[in-house]
């Protein structure tokens, strides 16, 4: 009788710990998709693409490298849900841009913006397959990736200005200053005033590109 009541003891034992660790591992997972402070590359929304030609100029002005001695390679996020932002940050940057070269696998969709850059601006656009990533050449990255690491596979050289797009979060702090990401470090840029400050959308979509261009 003693060993029936142990052994029944026991069984309502297990079964409340097994609820006990079931609701903790549900309250953890509520908890971690409800809180601030947990950053997912795959779901994160750069708040500063309308204003990406000024913070990368100033990128550039701490690097002492000038947008005329630029060699961008800016590497395709690879997802159609990313183009609104690639080719927004490519049209504030078109005009600045002598050399460009993009590493992408959807050259097809890139189509309309190298032709567009050869007849307005007399820039021929280079283009390289993922898998030959590190045949290309320049000084400075802007990596649309999220979860691929094409750059760092690819044995791109260490001194090669490195910015992720979305791998790492861009922090606006309370006086305004945005904290951005370059390599392993983060840059501190100053006086910028973001489009959501300025009240208007600076945002050039591709139905638009494709209405131009006639």
């Amino acid at each position: 009788m003693a060993n029936r009541f142990i052994q029944k003891g026991r069984l309502v034992w297990n079964t409340l710990v097994k609820q006990l660790q079931l609701l903790f591992s549900k309250t953890a997972c509520k908890w971690a998709e409800n809180s601030p402070f947990v950053f997912s590359p795959l779901a994160y929304r750069n708040p500063c693409i309308g204003c990406m030609k000024e913070i990368l100029g100033y990128v550039l002005d701490k690097k002492q490298l000038s947008y005329q001695k630029l060699e961008m390679i800016l590497i395709d996020a690879g997802d159609e849900k990313d183009d609104e932002d690639i080719f927004d940050v490519l049209a504030q940057l078109s005009d600045k841009l002598n050399y460009l070269m993009l590493i992408t696998d959807r050259p097809v969709d890139f189509a309309l913006f190298v032709d567009e850059m050869y007849e307005e601006n007399g820039l021929i656009v280079q283009q390289l397959p993922k898998s030959e990533c590190g045949r290309a050449k320049g000084n400075f990255v802007l990596d649309f990736e999220r979860a691929n690491n094409t750059a760092s596979k690819s044995g791109l050289r260490p001194d090669i200005i490195y910015v992720p797009v979305y791998k790492k979060p861009w922090e606006i702090a309370e006086n305004l200053d945005i904290m951005v990401p370059v390599g392993y470090n983060t840059l501190v840029v100053k006086g910028i005033t973001l489009p959501q400050q300025r009240g208007c959308c600076q945002k050039t979509d591709r139905l638009d590109r494709e209405f131009r261009k006639g």
